[in-house]
This record gives C-alpha cells, sequence and structure tokens, in this order.
C-alpha cells in the first residue's frame, strides 16, 4: 500500500524536547516521499505563525493543521477554518469577570492570523509571554472591538480551570468543546474542530483515501487522526492512554527522531 499521506503532531512528536528536529534526515524523507507522490502534513496545537518559524528552511514543501484542526492550509493557502458562533466571546467574558480573582492576565480571542485579549489582571511577565505565544496581538477593552471569525478562546485559570469548564458547558452546551492542555489552560472552540476532521479535509480535498495515510501523534488531541488514518503510530513517549489503543509505535522516542526513523523504516 503506498502512503500518500503523513501526518505529525509536533510537540513530543516530532520535535525533540529542546524544540528541534534533525533537518537532513527530514528532507530525506520528503525527497522519497514527493518522488512517490506523497506530501507530509504538520498537524499540531500551534497557531501557523509559530509553525513557519519552526519549517523555515522548508517552504512550501509541507501542508498544515494549525490550532488543533480549527485552519487547514494547503499550498500556502488558508483554505478552511471552523470558527465559535458569534455569541461565544461575550459569554465567556462575561463568565470570566466572576472569575476575575483567579486568572492569569485574561481572556484571548485567536483569529485566523492575529489574537485579541481583554487583560483583566495586568502582569509584565505574563503579558510579555503572550505577546511571544500569540500572533500579531492586540490588547481591546471589550469583545465589540472584535470584527472577524474566532476560532479558539483560551484563557489560564490555575486551581479552578475545571469549575469554569462545567459553567462554561452549562451556558453554552453543544455550540463548543471545551478542552484543558493542563496548567489550568482551558481551549474553546467550534465542537467539529479536531485533527481528524482537518485531516479529513484535506484528505477529500488531495482524493486520498485513509489507508494511504500514515499518522504520529503522542497525546490525547491526537487521538481522533490516530483512529482515522490507516496506519496510526504513538510515540513510544505518549500519553499512557494512547497505549489502550491498538496503535503500533513508533521505532524510538520524539527525542531520537522517532518519527523520522519510523517513516525511513516504513517507506
Amino acid at each position: 500500500m503506498s502512503i500518500k499521506l503523513i501526518a505529525s503532531d509536533l510537540d513530543a512528536t516530532f520535535l525533540k524536547n529542546d524544540k528541534t528536529f534533525n533537518e537532513v534526515l527530514f528532507q530525506e524523507v520528503l525527497d522519497k516521499l514527493h518522488a512517490q507522490g506523497g506530501q507530509f502534513v504538520v498537524a499540531t496545537g500551534n497557531h501557523v505563525q509559530k509553525v513557519r518559524d519552526y519549517f523555515k528552511n522548508f517552504p512550501g514543501q509541507y501542508q498544515l493543521i494549525a490550532n488543533n484542526g480549527a485552519e487547514v492550509i494547503l499550498d500556502g493557502e488558508l483554505m478552511h477554518v471552523w470558527s465559535v458562533s458569534a455569541d461565544v466571546p461575550a459569554v465567556v467574558d462575561n463568565l470570566a469577570n466572576k472569575y476575575k480573582a483567579e486568572l492569569q492576565l485574561g481572556v484571548s480571542f485567536v483569529a485566523a492570523n492575529k489574537a485579541f485579549m481583554i487583560v483583566k489582571n495586568p502582569n509584565d511577565e505574563h503579558l510579555d509571554f503572550a505577546k511571544k505565544y500569540f500572533e500579531n496581538l492586540t490588547l481591546i477593552n471589550s469583545v465589540t472591538e472584535i470584527n472577524e471569525p474566532i476560532l479558539k478562546v483560551s484563557l489560564v485559570l490555575p486551581r479552578l480551570e475545571y469549575e469554569f469548564m462545567r459553567e462554561i458547558k452549562l451556558l453554552l452546551g453543544n455550540k463548543v468543546h471545551v478542552t484543558t492542555s493542563g496548567y489550568g489552560a482551558i481551549d474553546i472552540v467550534n465542537p467539529n474542530v479536531n485533527k481528524a476532521n482537518a485531516l479529513t479535509y484535506i484528505a477529500e480535498t488531495l482524493n486520498v483515501k485513509p489507508s494511504e495515510i500514515m499518522a504520529f501523534g503522542d497525546g490525547l488531541n491526537d487521538l481522533e487522526m490516530l483512529e482515522y488514518v490507516g496506519q496510526p503510530f504513538a510515540m513510544t513517549n505518549s500519553d499512557e492512554e494512547l497505549f489502550q489503543h491498538d496503535f503500533a509505535r513508533s521505532v524510538t522516542d520524539n527525542d531520537n527522531d522517532g518519527v523520522l526513523k519510523t517513516i525511513l523504516e516504513k517507506l
């Protein structure tokens, strides 16, 4: 069975722990893959600019699923976004006021290539970090200043994230999907957002069957994607939960080029 698409998560999967990867080996993988008509897909929770920084030496050589599946970029063009419904930002912002004392910095609203933030607890150190993390960050006073689709609403609420998540689900129900990446960070997205749906969009656009796709992941936000593809690999350093599923294992961990070595063995 020839492989037409190979999709990989970044953090703790494709990237080493120091956020680098073996560029020489990656070029070898790309050359072999492209020679047989295949393509490489980066599938990450990171935003677009962050990915472009990581892959600055490989322009035009990969496709991209960003923000955990909220954005699909094909051949450098934004092809599809899954945004939250228009009333969501105000509801989240309003509830955040109730938790203001515990809230770290404020509430962020991420659009396709920029982000907005309402600061509720000013803190220079947190703000500096946010400016590095979010692409084109604009500080605003009210959600009424946002005039474009929002893909993700994020906030950091140490100690009370589960209470907040319960309340926001009561308020918005199945209008949103609410997740936490731990450490009190909460993401609120369109209920149809996950890496599998984004990868399905790419596969259908490029006329590729799930059986012709290989994918790599290490965490629960990779689960749907791994279940969707014909050749799923869980990293040897994965979240224990992933090992409960019947996925093959990478030949080694993320710090030892596990993704690239597994691909070269299988191609």
